[in-house]
């Protein structure tokens, strides 16, 4: 994602980003500049909401089926 300061015009582009919710709103914690949060510049690349892989087994669709068949057999 890519911020600019408002302040100074600096931008700086950030891959993983970590929000945190203020009373301005939805802020990046990585974001700071001029001791003010940058503003995110919203790109085709970056709009809307993210997709969320997981690749953890406890969160894939077949570990989901396999706990709900064993609680419906009562295991």
């Amino acid at each position: 994602m890519k911020f600019i300061c408002n302040e100074c015009s600096k931008t700086t582009d950030i891959y993983k980003v970590k929000f945190a919710a203020t009373t301005n709103g939805l802020v990046c914690k990585d974001a700071i500049c001029c001791d003010e949060y940058m503003k995110q510049v919203r790109t085709e690349e970056y709009e809307g909401i993210p997709e969320i892989h997981r690749n953890e087994i406890k969160h894939s669709r077949q570990a989901i089926e396999e706990k709900f068949n064993n609680k419906m057999k009562g295991e």
